[in-house]
Protein backbone atom coordinates (compact mmCIF):
# COMPACT_ATOMS: atom_id res chain seq x y z
CA UNK A 1 0.00 0.00 0.00
CA UNK A 2 2.86 2.11 0.81
CA UNK A 3 4.76 2.12 -2.24
CA UNK A 4 1.32 2.28 -4.24
CA UNK A 5 0.63 6.16 -2.25
CA UNK A 6 4.49 7.18 -3.45
CA UNK A 7 3.88 6.33 -6.89
CA UNK A 8 0.64 7.94 -7.19
CA UNK A 9 2.60 11.04 -5.05
CA UNK A 10 5.45 11.23 -7.73
CA UNK A 11 3.10 11.30 -10.81
CA UNK A 12 1.03 13.49 -9.51
CA UNK A 13 4.09 16.04 -8.70
CA UNK A 14 5.20 15.28 -12.61
CA UNK A 15 1.53 16.45 -13.23
CA UNK A 16 1.79 19.32 -11.74
CA UNK A 17 5.65 20.15 -12.66
CA UNK A 18 4.11 20.04 -16.60
CA UNK A 19 0.93 22.03 -15.63
CA UNK A 20 3.77 24.97 -14.41
CA UNK A 21 5.98 24.79 -16.93
CA UNK A 22 3.20 24.51 -19.37
CA UNK A 23 1.82 27.98 -17.65
CA UNK A 24 4.65 29.54 -17.57
CA UNK A 25 4.97 28.57 -21.62
CA UNK A 26 1.74 30.72 -22.41
CA UNK A 27 2.47 33.49 -20.18
CA UNK A 28 5.51 33.81 -22.68
CA UNK A 29 3.89 33.63 -25.60
CA UNK A 30 1.13 35.88 -24.22
CA UNK A 31 4.23 38.49 -23.70
CA UNK A 32 3.99 39.10 -27.64
CA UNK A 33 1.46 41.64 -28.21
CA UNK A 34 -1.41 40.01 -30.79
CA UNK A 35 -1.75 43.35 -32.25
CA UNK A 36 1.99 43.34 -33.65
CA UNK A 37 1.58 39.95 -35.63
CA UNK A 38 -0.66 39.53 -38.23
CA UNK A 39 -1.16 38.54 -41.67
CA UNK A 40 -3.43 37.65 -44.23
CA UNK A 41 -3.69 35.67 -47.46
CA UNK A 42 -3.39 38.21 -50.09
CA UNK A 43 -3.60 36.25 -53.16
CA UNK A 44 -4.15 32.87 -54.08
CA UNK A 45 -4.44 30.39 -57.17
CA UNK A 46 -5.91 26.82 -56.61
CA UNK A 47 -5.67 23.75 -58.99
CA UNK A 48 -8.04 23.68 -61.62
CA UNK A 49 -8.85 21.47 -64.42
CA UNK A 50 -9.07 17.78 -64.19
CA UNK A 51 -6.20 15.97 -62.32
CA UNK A 52 -4.75 12.52 -62.40
CA UNK A 53 -4.65 10.17 -59.07
CA UNK A 54 -0.74 8.84 -58.16
CA UNK A 55 0.73 12.55 -59.31
CA UNK A 56 1.53 15.73 -57.58
CA UNK A 57 -1.25 17.89 -59.19
CA UNK A 58 -2.67 18.97 -56.62
CA UNK A 59 -0.38 21.46 -55.48
CA UNK A 60 -1.75 25.44 -54.65
CA UNK A 61 0.14 28.90 -54.68
CA UNK A 62 -0.42 31.29 -52.07
CA UNK A 63 0.82 34.65 -51.29
CA UNK A 64 0.73 36.55 -47.74
CA UNK A 65 1.24 39.91 -46.60
CA UNK A 66 2.50 40.28 -43.23
CA UNK A 67 -0.02 42.78 -41.50
CA UNK A 68 1.49 43.18 -38.41
CA UNK A 69 4.78 45.29 -37.76
CA UNK A 70 6.94 42.73 -36.55
CA UNK A 71 8.94 40.16 -39.07
CA UNK A 72 7.70 36.76 -37.72
CA UNK A 73 6.74 32.75 -38.96
CA UNK A 74 4.06 32.02 -40.07
CA UNK A 75 2.17 28.06 -41.05
CA UNK A 76 0.02 28.13 -44.56
CA UNK A 77 -1.44 24.53 -44.35
CA UNK A 78 -3.32 23.49 -47.26
CA UNK A 79 -6.75 21.22 -47.84
CA UNK A 80 -9.01 19.24 -50.06
CA UNK A 81 -11.87 17.74 -49.50
CA UNK A 82 -13.60 15.28 -51.73
CA UNK A 83 -17.30 15.27 -52.45
CA UNK A 84 -17.91 12.02 -49.97
CA UNK A 85 -16.61 14.73 -47.32
CA UNK A 86 -12.87 13.40 -47.07
CA UNK A 87 -10.41 15.68 -46.00
CA UNK A 88 -6.51 15.36 -47.17
CA UNK A 89 -4.10 17.73 -45.89
CA UNK A 90 -0.46 18.64 -47.38
CA UNK A 91 1.59 19.01 -45.26
CA UNK A 92 2.08 22.27 -43.64
CA UNK A 93 4.55 24.67 -44.82
CA UNK A 94 6.68 27.42 -42.99
CA UNK A 95 7.32 31.24 -44.26
CA UNK A 96 9.02 34.12 -42.88
CA UNK A 97 7.70 37.21 -44.04
CA UNK A 98 8.66 41.08 -43.06
CA UNK A 99 5.88 43.80 -42.87
CA UNK A 100 5.64 46.34 -45.34
CA UNK A 101 4.05 46.00 -48.79
CA UNK A 102 5.79 43.02 -49.86
CA UNK A 103 3.87 39.26 -50.55
CA UNK A 104 6.08 36.09 -49.74
CA UNK A 105 5.28 32.80 -52.24
CA UNK A 106 4.71 29.48 -50.77
CA UNK A 107 3.36 26.55 -52.99
CA UNK A 108 2.09 23.76 -50.83
CA UNK A 109 1.68 20.35 -53.03
CA UNK A 110 -0.65 17.59 -52.10
CA UNK A 111 0.20 14.18 -53.63
CA UNK A 112 -3.18 12.59 -55.20
CA UNK A 113 -3.00 9.14 -53.95
CA UNK A 114 -4.03 6.44 -55.96
CA UNK A 115 -7.13 5.27 -54.38
CA UNK A 116 -8.23 9.01 -54.51
CA UNK A 117 -11.95 9.14 -54.97
CA UNK A 118 -12.94 10.22 -58.76
CA UNK A 119 -15.00 14.07 -58.83
CA UNK A 120 -14.78 17.43 -57.70
CA UNK A 121 -12.57 18.63 -54.78
CA UNK A 122 -12.84 21.81 -52.58
CA UNK A 123 -9.89 23.41 -51.89
CA UNK A 124 -8.70 25.46 -48.79
CA UNK A 125 -5.51 27.49 -47.50
CA UNK A 126 -5.28 28.15 -43.93
CA UNK A 127 -2.66 30.70 -42.52
CA UNK A 128 -1.51 30.63 -39.11
CA UNK A 129 0.58 32.19 -36.43
CA UNK A 130 3.40 29.85 -36.35
CA UNK A 131 4.91 29.24 -32.86
CA UNK A 132 6.11 26.23 -31.18
CA UNK A 133 2.91 26.46 -28.81
CA UNK A 134 0.44 26.44 -31.44
CA UNK A 135 1.72 23.09 -33.57
CA UNK A 136 0.55 19.81 -32.45
CA UNK A 137 2.86 17.25 -34.10
CA UNK A 138 1.18 14.24 -32.54
CA UNK A 139 -2.53 15.40 -34.10
CA UNK A 140 -0.93 17.71 -37.14
CA UNK A 141 -3.12 20.61 -36.01
CA UNK A 142 -2.23 24.17 -36.32
CA UNK A 143 -4.21 26.37 -33.73
CA UNK A 144 -4.23 30.18 -33.95
CA UNK A 145 -5.37 30.80 -37.43
CA UNK A 146 -5.23 33.85 -39.30
CA UNK A 147 -7.12 33.73 -42.62
CA UNK A 148 -8.57 31.03 -44.40
CA UNK A 149 -10.14 30.79 -48.38
CA UNK A 150 -11.82 27.76 -50.00
CA UNK A 151 -13.14 27.17 -53.27
CA UNK A 152 -15.64 24.47 -53.63
CA UNK A 153 -15.34 22.60 -57.32
CA UNK A 154 -11.65 23.65 -57.50
CA UNK A 155 -10.83 20.70 -59.29
CA UNK A 156 -11.27 17.47 -60.51
CA UNK A 157 -9.30 14.02 -59.89
CA UNK A 158 -10.39 12.16 -63.45
CA UNK A 159 -8.58 9.20 -63.50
Amino acid sequence: MAIAKKYFVVIGMKRVLVCILLSLLWICVDCVSADTISAQIDSFDFPSGDWYRGSNQGGANVWIKNTGDVGHLFWVSYEVMDRRGQWYSAPPEPVYAKPGSSTYFVDPVWHIPDDAQLGSYQADLYLYLYLYSYYDSCTGELLEQLDQVDLAGAFSVVG
